[in-house]
């Protein structure tokens, strides 16, 4: 897989401004023809020590477990890296300002729960649940098909949530050393 050099559209969003419209129809065109490798983002277009090194540390531990995130994207949205580890689908997406996140899709079902209460890392699942977007007037990909419901209330761990995202998602947002040590070791449950 090609790695691309840096583009002066990168280099604009290393300072984590907005990016506008036009900036990310030519990331797409530019990443459609010459693929990046996941490291190369998130050293040339994230600015924080804290968030680069663990990010990468991340990268390197799924190649050691010989997976390999599979660029993708859809025309004119955030370019993502799909992965699969032992059956779960988490995808690492840049969503073209200085932030990477780690989505993992999760469902929340009596045995999932059991599992997580059992290896005390409900915390890290409550703290990091991804909310409903569509009903402040926002945009989600999960639910904006007209057969989707906007916001869904699910009781997790006991406790009643509200508005959570129909696509089921915990989501970390630049995550530190000690987020990264818990997402792996909620992957491996």
């Amino acid at each position: 897989m090609p790695v691309g050099k840096p583009s002066a559209a990168r280099d604009k969003i290393k300072g984590g401004m907005e990016v506008p419209k036009e900036t990310k129809e030519a990331l797409y065109q530019q990443f459609k023809t010459n693929i990046p490798q996941i490291e190369e983002v998130i050293s040339e277009c994230l600015t924080d020590d804290n968030v680069i090194k663990p990010l990468l540390h991340y990268v390197k531990w799924l190649r050691a477990n010989e997976i390999s995130p599979l660029y993708s994207d859809f025309e004119g949205q955030s370019p993502f890296w799909e992965v699969e580890y032992k059956g779960k689908r988490h995808f690492i997406v840049w969503n073209g300002k200085n932030n990477i996140c780690i989505m993992i899709k999760a469902t929340f079902t009596k045995e999932f729960q059991a599992t997580i209460s059992e290896h005390n890392l409900q915390d890290i699942v409550l703290d990091n649940l991804q909310y409903c977007s569509r009903n402040d007037g926002g945009h989600c990909n999960n639910c904006h098909l007209p057969s989707h419901v906007a916001g869904v209330d699910e009781v997790i761990f006991g406790k009643v949530i509200n508005n959570l995202c129909c696509g089921q998602f915990i989501s970390f947002d630049n995550p530190n050393s000690e987020t990264v040590e818990g997402i792996k070791r909620l992957l491996e449950y």
